[in-house]
């Protein structure tokens, strides 16, 4: 038997040094040898991590068990969906004979939920695959969106090509805000990803009888190294079904930022957008007629979130980026920000976000 445990990257806590080695004890006592089982890391577009990070995430594993970072390049077309993406994913996937998928179930911009099956459709697709997935005619849909599983095309080629797999069993981790194990869902993949999203929601969807002047985002540290990742609560703001925000709202996100704009390909597009955006509105009417590619993305929902808020950063490396031209708002630290709340809002609504990527908040 040739056996893949499909994980996802190391910005979401999947507590895999707690998890894998009773899974692989478990597969080793049912016959699977250590030698013919390969934990495969979805990293998508992002990079690959180090091999400190790896040592660090996955604990200790034996040593027969090969570890592999996804490699968008390394891939192998496989079908079309139904709705005409072309379908590439890791050459490992290729011949095996079982797979069994790690995730984290959070709300997700254009998932709905994460988790379940997301980690091989997307986390270790082609750069095809992707490019064709985040791009308008999937994210301007009305059924993609944060929380939204059914009518999302987004999910739903998510749980397509997941089928053209031999995935056999799933293991979906929620997490508290802070990170820690609230309940673990396993079984066969669709009724436990089912399971995992309906508990979910009851603990990450909130109603608020206000609107908001201000929302101050706390974000996992390892989702705010850069300004790619640490943008994505804006969206998860300004995005809801009925958001909280007004047009002279203001959202910010603290982190650290110390990898700038991020290192992988979709970070590096992503960054040269930025960098190069005279004003929302023209990149907004620029992707819609031309499309973009993944990375991309990323700075089209920014654009569309511009037009509902101002959008700043808490950080002590913001002194990097303050006068590069960016649409953003820079802190170097609580009281710079504060001071700026004090000028510009009078008796301001505040709401502080202790996981801006765990609670969504509509009106």
């Amino acid at each position: 038997m040739k056996i893949i445990i499909a994980v996802p990257d190391f910005t979401r806590e999947a507590h895999l040094k707690n998890i894998l080695p009773g899974l692989l004890a478990k597969l080793n006592k049912k016959g699977a040898a250590y030698k013919n089982i390969k934990i495969l890391i979805g990293t998508g577009l992002h990079r690959h991590p180090t091999k400190k990070e790896i040592k660090y995430n996955l604990g200790n594993i034996p040593t027969a068990v090969n570890v592999h970072s996804h490699d968008y390049k390394n891939v192998f077309y496989a079908a079309r969906s139904k709705r005409g993406v072309p379908v590439y994913l890791d050459k490992l996937l290729r011949g095996v004979d079982s797979i069994i998928t790690i995730g984290v179930v959070e709300p997700h911009l254009y998932a709905g939920y994460s988790g379940g099956v997301k980690v091989l459709s997307i986390g270790l697709a082609g750069e095809k695959t992707i490019n064709a997935t985040h791009h308008p005619r999937f994210l301007d849909h009305p059924g993609t969106g944060i929380c939204s599983i059914k009518g999302n095309p987004f999910q739903a080629f998510i749980q397509e090509t997941a089928s053209m797999l031999p995935v056999e069993y799933s293991i979906n981790i929620v997490n508290d805000e802070n990170g820690k194990i609230l309940k673990i869902f396993e079984g066969k993949p669709g009724p436990c990803f089912k399971k995992a999203v309906n508990y979910s929601r009851v603990i990450f969807e909130k109603n608020i009888k206000k609107y908001l002047d201000v929302i101050i985002c706390d974000i996992p540290r390892s989702k705010g190294a850069n300004i790619y990742q640490a943008s994505r609560p804006f969206n998860y703001i300004v995005n809801t079904g009925n958001p909280v925000v007004k047009n002279s709202s203001l959202i910010l996100v603290k982190a650290t930022l110390e990898e700038g704009f991020g290192k992988g390909l979709g970070e590096k597009r992503f960054m040269k957008k930025m960098l190069g955006m005279k004003n929302p509105d023209k990149l907004i009417e620029e992707i819609k007629k031309g499309g973009c590619l993944a990375g991309e993305h990323r700075a089209y929902m920014v654009s569309k979130a511009l037009k509902k808020a101002k959008l700043g950063f808490i950080s002590k490396n913001a002194g990097l980026y303050k006068n590069k031209g960016l649409p953003f708002l820079f802190f170097e630290g609580h009281g710079e920000a504060k001071k700026y709340i004090k000028e510009n809002y009078k008796n301001p609504a505040t709401y502080r976000l202790k996981n801006a990527f765990t609670t969504i908040l509509n009106y």
